[in-house]
């Protein structure tokens, strides 16, 4: 009898375990991932409370952990619409929170500078005589800056103790600003190629904008990416490195030559970069390595994916950079998150979604993946998911 009683009792246990193991892969849309242990959960929409959002509002444009809390940003900056909230997902009731207004049309980019947490604004609301920048003081978002004149904001770097702005504009400022805390100064700084103000060379051409999407601080220096926009749609990005309070010509790279044009539902990537060691790792579609931008190596990437978002952990002893990449196969995007070994890929989880994955976050072995792309279709914009790796 007691034998009788230990079998049924082992069963019970078994079958509760395949239960559970089951459990763990309910939320997944259509996973790829060969690791059993790695549990999948649906997180909903951060920005799901505002109702009469866009879906290319809703759009995780990046995401940050900040405290075990993780922060969204969304918005669109191409409709004139706001105010935009930066939303919060509570991990004790499980729901997403809105942890402030601001006074944008969207929020592209989460950065850490000098130890203080800064959102940055990309366009403000009616485009008024300043746009602004904001940064967490506990858990409210505060204005950090205000950089007059400015249509875009696109990233910034902290640099010889001053803030660097990448700003676009329509008229002929210079697209970088220097922002001085101790002082409130705002120093417009030149572009320079070939000993000419690359400016005032543009000024009376076909150039539509002037904009600086990306800033770098490599290995003691600081870096930009300069992209003109021409009427006609023609394109290029070029790299300058700060000398002397102005930035001085590094190298050019049409769209083709870099496949800036590789894009993710209609978007062009930018703002994804990461700085190791010496190098710096950046995306424009495909991934690119360098240490003084005038040589890049390329990457390669399985399946040729397009790369749209890259993070560093530096939770460990050692920095750790990872790749969030996808490829359209039919209706299907196949959504996989690399660990990058020197030049190595190696695969860490992958799934298929009827989105492409935009943006993500890590903190410890969970994963935060948003669900998105420029221009997009679908009641799945905005869609979070966290994946613990286990």
């Amino acid at each position: 009898m007691k034998f009788r009683l230990l079998i049924l009792a082992l069963a019970i246990v078994l079958c509760l375990s395949s239960c559970k193991s089951n459990d763990k892969t309910n939320n997944n849309p259509s996973s790829v991932d060969s690791t059993p242990e790695t549990v999948f959960t649906d997180l909903g929409i951060a920005s799901v409370n505002n109702k009469d959002l866009s879906a290319n509002a809703r759009n995780p444009w990046d995401m940050v952990v900040i405290e075990n809390n993780l922060y969204v940003a969304t918005g669109d900056y191409a409709s004139d619409s706001g105010t935009t909230s930066i939303w919060k997902y509570d991990n004790n009731a499980f729901k997403w929170v809105n942890s402030g207004d601001i006074e944008q049309e969207a929020i592209i980019r989460f950065l850490n500078l000098n130890g203080k947490n800064i959102a940055i604004g990309a366009d403000p609301i009616g485009r008024p005589t300043h746009a602004e920048n904001y940064i967490l003081n506990g858990d409210k978002w505060e204005t950090f800056s205000k950089i007059e004149g400015a249509l875009h904001t696109f990233d910034a770097e902290y640099y010889d103790n001053a803030f660097y702005f990448g700003v676009g504009y329509e008229n002929n400022e210079y697209p970088i600003v220097k922002f001085v805390p101790e002082t409130n100064q705002y120093i417009n700084i030149p572009l320079y190629k070939m000993g000419n103000d690359v400016i005032a060379l543009l000024q009376g051409s076909n150039a539509e904008y002037k904009r600086v999407y990306d800033l770098f601080n490599v290995n003691g220096k600081l870096y930009c990416a300069f992209s003109v926009a021409y009427t006609g749609g023609k394109t290029t990005i070029e790299f300058f490195e700060l000398k002397d309070d102005r930035f001085e010509f590094c190298q050019a790279f049409k769209a083709s030559g870099m496949q800036i044009d590789k894009v993710v539902k209609n978007q062009s990537l930018f703002n994804s970069d990461v700085v190791l060691g010496d190098s710096c790792y950046l995306s424009l579609g495909n991934l690119y390595k360098t240490t003084d931008f005038i040589n890049f190596s390329k990457i390669s990437v399985p399946n040729d994916a397009c790369v749209t978002d890259l993070l560093i952990d530096k939770s460990g002893d050692d920095e750790t950079p990872y790749i969030l990449t996808t490829v359209q196969n039919d209706d299907q995007f196949t959504n996989v998150i690399y660990r990058l070994d020197g030049e190595n890929l190696i695969e860490i989880y992958a799934f298929n979604h009827n989105c492409s994955a935009l943006s993500f976050a890590k903190t410890g072995n969970v994963f935060y993946v948003g669900i998105g792309g420029d221009g997009a279709i679908s009641t799945d914009i905005g869609k979070v998911y966290k994946i613990d790796i286990g």
